[in-house]
């Protein structure tokens, strides 16, 4: 196992089959995929990228002062799931994060199947379960990031 840097469309290989199964590979694309400031990992084995994470610098309208970054398209292909690959990924870009010293806040909007996994990492919820048309009922999770 290895945790890498990859590009936006390298997550797609995972993204695609995971979250969005059935729909257009355009439905893959992110708003700040491409900003310059946004992090891509991948946990690649054996030359295969099989889990996968975006950090987008994306403020939290519930935390308008403190500098944060959006997490998204958090998955793993389902053959390599609930093996600890997903936990991996979130902590490595916590340690990246907080050396930048840039970012006070992760936060993230989860579906709610996935909940546990989010409140096992320490994450808190805020606000009420909402709706993402074609995707499902969601929770939003955040984090502040301490040195």
């Amino acid at each position: 196992m290895k945790i890498r840097s990859i590009t936006a469309k390298e997550t797609f290989v995972v993204r695609h089959p995971v979250l969005r199964p059935g729909k257009p590979l355009e439905e893959c694309v992110f708003e700040f995929d491409n900003n310059p400031s946004s992090i891509h990992l991948g946990i690649e084995i054996e030359g295969s990228i099989i889990s996968v994470l975006s950090a987008l610098p994306i403020q939290c309208e519930d935390f308008p002062l403190l500098n944060g970054m959006r997490l998204r398209g958090i998955a793993t292909l389902e053959e390599y799931q609930k093996k600890g690959f997903g936990t991996h990924l979130m902590n490595e870009i916590e340690k990246r994060l907080l050396k930048l010293k840039e970012f006070k806040l992760l936060w993230l909007n989860a579906r709610i199947n996935s909940s546990g996994f989010y409140q096992k990492l320490d994450y808190k919820t805020v606000g009420r379960h909402f709706n993402i048309p074609g995707i499902g009922l969601h929770q939003r999770y955040f984090k502040r990031l301490h040195s």
